[in-house]
């Protein structure tokens, strides 16, 4: 059901997506190469699943909010493949994009990426200005300085070290480059909900918890995955000397905090008392840690 609901989730968003960006640049085809490839679609999807509780947005409108955080997620690959970053030559199955089209127009891409995000957002019809303004505020702190911006840079300032670094140091990393945006997928299908403050403050620590979770099981992937099956290159936070919870506490433990996470997660989500319609969520967050790639 999850990879159905995710499938679903991507085609919603690229049909959208590849009405609103032309073919007619290099820059348009190096946008179309990357956000309309075969992704897993979780942030779209938990997008999607978030907006099932909340009956006062349209899903013209939770699909544009889908969009607009895959193109955020979309455009901070493309420049974490980059040379200066984390120089990853395999995206998604195929070439990175400053492989396929050079560094300097994967730059651009990714550039243009991250504005078409917000402008999707403004040009909305059937948004209030409020709820605009609101999701414009949720996406910008979580992908901007004080999210997963400064946790890429934590992230580059790790692999310098010679020693691991603490736990509570790479949770913080993965919290913010991989958990804040998670989270804030889950908030943008909030936008306008009837849902009461505490229920809304669940939702947002499920989407951190589960944001948390699903970065450590990635680490876990890139140990034991293929890279035919990842659609990137495995065993990359080796090569890179990345800080990650399989370096400092191995597999095992990786394994047992990722589940228990999780465990906790869809905890959250069973106290709601929201019924059938939070069943969607739930099965999204056991995929989030149940995935091949």
């Amino acid at each position: 059901m999850p990879v159905k609901f995710l499938t679903r989730s991507r085609e919603l968003v690229h049909n959208k997506l590849s009405t609103v960006i032309s073919s007619s640049s290099l820059i348009d085809e190096a946008m179309r190469y990357s956000v309309l490839s075969n992704s897993k679609a979780i942030r779209p999807g938990l997008v999607m699943a978030s907006g099932i509780l909340n009956d006062n947005l349209t899903e013209d409108s939770l699909i544009t909010l889908a969009c607009s955080v895959e193109l955020i997620h979309t455009y901070s690959l493309i420049h974490d493949d980059l040379p200066s970053m984390d120089d990853d030559d395999l995206r998604r199955g195929k070439d990175s994009s400053h492989i396929r089209f050079g560094e300097a127009n994967a730059i651009l891409a990714g550039d243009a990426l991250h504005d078409l995000a917000f402008e999707l957002i403004a040009t909305d019809l059937n948004m209030s200005d409020a709820a605009k303004v609101t999701a414009v505020n949720i996406l910008a702190k979580a992908s901007g300085s004080s999210g997963m911006v400064l946790g890429q840079y934590l992230d580059i300032e790790s692999e310098k070290l010679n020693s691991n670094l603490e736990l509570k140091d790479i949770e913080k990393i993965h919290s913010l480059k991989t958990g804040k945006l998670i989270r804030a997928s889950i908030l943008m299908g909030q936008l306008e909900s009837s849902l009461d403050n505490e229920k809304q403050s669940m939702l947002s620590d499920f989407g951190s918890k589960i944001g948390l979770a699903f970065q450590i099981f990635d680490d876990i992937l890139d140990e034991t995955g293929d890279s035919s099956v990842l659609g990137k290159s495995a065993k990359s936070d080796i090569k890179n000397n990345k800080q990650t919870y399989v370096k400092v506490i191995g597999l095992e433990e990786s394994n047992f905090i990722a589940d228990q996470l999780a465990t906790e997660s869809i905890g959250i989500l069973d106290s709601m008392g929201l019924g059938e319609p939070i069943n969607t969520l739930k099965s999204l967050a056991e995929y989030m840690v149940n995935r091949n790639k």
